[in-house]
């Protein structure tokens, strides 16, 4: 017993005495605090907020879980789903996770924010993890490795569109968490492809997919760079058991789409509606923001999956036939993926958020990605990821919450840069003082 108690003592001076992990702790405990006390200034009600308007609707779906009526909108969000008819429209796991919060808590949406705030201060820790995970190999300098890793991690912590969508009722706090768990654990499988890393790999992947099914192919991308990294070590056993977690994770909900729809859905039904509309004639080559257009009048009537599936037909039909205008749309909504600065129809929070978060960080970021090309092998993951999760949305729906987890993956370049130029200074104001000594 006093062997245990005294590893005990020992391991919480070590997290005392070692400065590296008492900074790391004291970023994280901010970014807790800032989570918690935003949760709590949103308050026990859900209205709409600014970029978050949808938290009304997935409060209505877990309140309608709970009263045993399925996943059924009361109030639906867009005119072709019908009121309390099942819905295949967003993420079931996100639904049943606030329901489940309810029915411990009641329903208290602010029980549900303090849960979501708590994991959302995971993302530091996990940003912290990826850079170390990146200076891991080939060898570097451990010391710059530990502080470029801190940075990130209090940039993260301090970011306010992460504190925000932290205690907002919306997929987007849980959803990083799993994407940078999902990261951290490509960069280990490159390096180590063990079998219980494939199965945590495929249960981080398989809970960001069940969040936002858009990352589906960020997914087959994080694996292409894991056997292409490790290809002479990868077992093809191991790869089924990380196959076999994420089947096991979504086809309970294509079976329950067949069965309620008699049709093919692997799981949510937005993404044929959001690339028609992103798409569509109307627009020309000029992107606006969150565009609508009337559902055709020979789909009128039609269910989920047959409006999803029609749908995406007829928004590839026109790309096709117009491959040119498809292009210059999909340029045009660079600038709105990318806004960094106040827009007179954006509220004043959304413009304060805006500027003080992705506004000032970007030139840190733009500077760390020209000073990382000089060790890019080390960097490509995030590279990758940064470009394709870029090209999956500028093809189709853009807003600004959905640059998220690319914000999150430019962070550790941001931080690059703040010590890179950190140490400059320092060596600086260091010779001017050894000068004046001589002098």
């Amino acid at each position: 017993m006093r062997s245990v108690i005294s590893r005990k003592q020992s391991t919480g001076a070590r997290v005392w005495t070692n400065p590296e992990r008492r900074w790391l702790l004291s970023i994280v405990v901010s970014g807790i605090l800032l989570r918690l006390a935003t949760a709590i200034l949103l308050g026990d009600n859900v209205v709409p907020l600014p970029a978050a308007y949808d938290q009304i609707y997935f409060h209505d779906v877990a309140l309608n879980l709970l009263e045993g009526k399925g996943f059924a909108y009361s109030r639906p969000p867009w005119p072709f789903i019908q009121p309390l008819a099942p819905t295949a429209y967003t993420s079931f796991l996100y639904q049943i996770a606030i329901a489940g919060v309810y029915w411990i808590f009641g329903p208290h949406p602010l029980a549900a924010r303090i849960t979501q705030a708590l994991i959302g201060s995971l993302l530091p820790w996990l940003i912290y993890g990826i850079v170390r995970r990146i200076h891991r190999q080939p060898p570097v300098v451990e010391k710059q490795s530990k502080v470029v890793a801190l940075v990130a991690a209090g940039i993260t912590a301090f970011y306010s569109y992460f504190i925000y969508f932290s205690a907002t009722l919306m997929t987007d706090g849980p959803y990083l968490v799993t994407l940078a768990w999902a990261l951290i654990l490509t960069l280990g499988l490159a390096d180590q492809p063990t079998r219980w890393r494939w199965a945590m790999w495929g249960l981080a992947v398989g809970l960001a997919i069940l969040l936002r099914q858009v990352v589906l192919p960020v997914a087959g991308l994080l694996f292409v760079y894991i056997v292409w990294k490790a290809w002479r070590h990868v077992q093809w056993r191991h790869i089924l058991v990380a196959a076999g977690v994420i089947a096991a994770l979504i086809l309970p909900w294509t079976v329950r789409n067949y069965l309620v729809f008699h049709r093919f859905l692997l799981l949510n039904s937005q993404a044929g509606q959001v690339f028609w509309n992103a798409n569509h004639p109307d627009l020309g080559t000029q992107w606006e923001y969150a565009p609508m257009f009337p559902i055709p009048a020979d789909l009128q009537g039609a269910d989920e999956v047959t409006l999803n599936d029609e749908l995406m037909r007829r928004g590839l039909q026109v790309v096709v036939e117009n491959p040119g205008r498809f292009v210059q749309l999909s340029l045009s909504r660079l600038e709105m993926f990318f806004l960094f600065y106040p827009l007179p129809e954006s509220s004043l929070f959304s413009n304060i958020a805006r500027t003080f978060s992705f506004g000032i960080c970007l030139p840190f970021m733009a500077v760390g990605l020209v000073l990382s090309l000089q060790e890019w092998r080390r960097w490509l993951l995030l590279y990758l990821f940064i470009v394709a999760y870029t090209l999956i949305h500028i093809v189709s729906w853009v807003q600004i919450r959905y640059r998220m987890p690319i914000d999150m993956a430019l962070i550790p370049f941001a931080a690059l840069t703040v010590v890179t130029l950190t140490n400059y200074v320092m060596q600086r104001v260091k010779r001017t003082e050894n000068r004046w000594i001589k002098a």
